[in-house]
């Protein structure tokens, strides 16, 4: 069932990429603007972004066009879609709804920084995982703690008001690492 799931939700990544892009071309600043869309290009080509990489991106996210409170609605549907949240809602309670669940995974990423991934059991480990958009079912589990390692070192480093990158990333960092 998990895969079948996973199927569902990655048939929104696409979407959700290409909704940044297009996106990221309206941002006013040069710099923030051309490294977004090479982002985009880079994970659109088939390659992993590097933690580094979206944390120089990271104020993109914060009261600009690319807040969760001003993306377009087709955008937001695509973000939901990916959390496994109904898209068929108005458009403010897709944003709220989006919204709160991101930041509880923010809350649980610190929980779970704080407790440490050794404590967790593989079908733990592989839960939190699939939770934060990657599909765990066929990697190891050492696999599974790079990435959720990868993952924490950016939730955690990321305030709530950058909620709309934490949302984003689960696509960028979970669509390329691993294909089955």
């Amino acid at each position: 069932f998990l895969d079948a799931y996973d199927s569902i939700r990655r048939d929104s990544y696409p979407d959700v990429v290409q909704s940044l892009a297009l996106a990221a071309r309206s941002l006013p600043e040069p710099q923030p603007r051309e490294l977004l869309q090479q982002l985009c290009a880079q994970v659109q080509g088939g390659a992993r972004p590097h933690l580094a990489q979206l944390l120089a991106v990271r104020s993109s996210f914060s009261g600009s066009l690319l807040a969760l409170n001003r993306l377009r609605v087709d955008h937001v549907r695509a973000l939901s879609q990916v959390l496994f949240l109904t898209p068929h809602l108005p458009a403010f309670f897709l944003r709220h709804r989006l919204r709160s669940h991101v930041l509880e995974i923010r809350h649980l990423d610190r929980a779970l920084l704080h407790l440490g991934l050794g404590q967790l059991s593989e079908e733990e480990l592989r839960a939190a995982c699939y939770l934060r958009g990657l599909n765990s079912t066929h990697l190891g589990q050492a696999e599974c703690r790079a990435w959720l390692e990868q993952w924490l070192g950016l939730s955690c480093e990321l305030q709530a008001s950058e909620a709309s990158l934490l949302a984003h990333s689960m696509v960028l960092l979970s669509l390329n690492y691993s294909q089955p």
